[in-house]
């Protein structure tokens, strides 16, 4: 045990090297108990194939153009939609936290709006604009910013009171207490729900192409499920892991570039 010391003392910092050294160990990892599952405890392959199986069905997907066209369906929805959920997210939340009627009276309705389920509302949704951007447009800015107005606004909240009275005690406007005070102190919880809200909108993309849509990783799913073909299915699916992951990362490296007191 005293042999490995170095290397888990390693892995267990902060570099790249050893940041990308844990992601492609838990990466094997799975790929291999992956491996075993398929191999030896779920034989049926309508429910599990081996991982190279699902490669090659990406590949296939690949060469055949489809994975671009269901790409650029999803992706441009996302892209177009959570930027729109950031900034009303964020907005609201800074309402909320800025008065105390507004969030007791609008609070309840927007908790409530928050416990509906996307699956339940998407159909009503595609009914109202039709199949194609714009209801999946709609449907990724509701479903994704809840989170972020929830953060935000308890972020806001939090903020140590006593440093907002060190800041009055040196005659600090609200503006320059809310930009050197409030807001750098929130800004983690901010970003903390746009982690969440981003795996949010990749869920509520998929359901919004399962109900309507003629191309994107939801509709390609939804056909593959319904002819059986278990491999092309989990290569999508493979696919928005990696979607979400990407995400994730690039979320955690702004709040390290924002942030960067939280990490030292």
């Amino acid at each position: 045990m005293s042999a490995m010391r170095p290397f888990l003392d390693f892995i267990e910092g902060s570099s790249r090297t050893a940041a990308l050294l844990r992601m492609t160990i838990s990466i094997a990892c799975v790929l291999a108990l992956w491996e075993v599952l398929a191999t030896y405890v779920v034989t049926n392959k309508l429910l599990l194939v081996p991982p190279m199986e699902v490669f090659r069905a990406l590949g296939s997907e690949n060469a055949s153009g489809a994975l671009w066209t269901n790409a650029a369906a999803t992706v441009s929805a996302v892209a177009a939609a959570f930027p729109i959920a950031v900034v009303i997210g964020v907005a609201i939340g800074l309402a909320l936290a800025s008065s105390r009627l507004l969030a007791l009276t609008i609070g309840p309705m927007l908790t409530a709006l928050n416990s509906v389920p996307v699956v339940a509302l998407a159909p009503l949704f595609i009914a109202w604009l039709g199949l194609g951007f714009a209801s999946k447009f709609v449907i990724v800015t509701i479903f994704s910013v809840f989170p972020i107005l929830v953060t935000t606004e308890v972020g806001l909240k939090a903020t140590d009171k006593i440093l907002i009275e060190a800041s009055r005690s040196f005659n600090a406007s609200r503006w320059q207490i809310f930009t050197t005070v409030t807001l750098p102190f929130a800004l983690p919880f901010v970003i903390s729900g746009i982690r969440v809200a981003w795996a949010r909108a990749l869920v509520a993309i998929i359901v919004a192409e399962f109900f309507g849509s003629f191309a994107g990783f939801g509709f390609a799913i939804l056909a593959a499920g319904q002819s059986f073909d278990t491999a092309t299915l989990l290569a999508y699916v493979i696919v928005l892991g990696a979607l979400g992951l990407v995400g994730s990362l690039f979320f955690e490296w702004l709040e390290r570039r924002l942030a960067p007191w939280r990490h030292e």
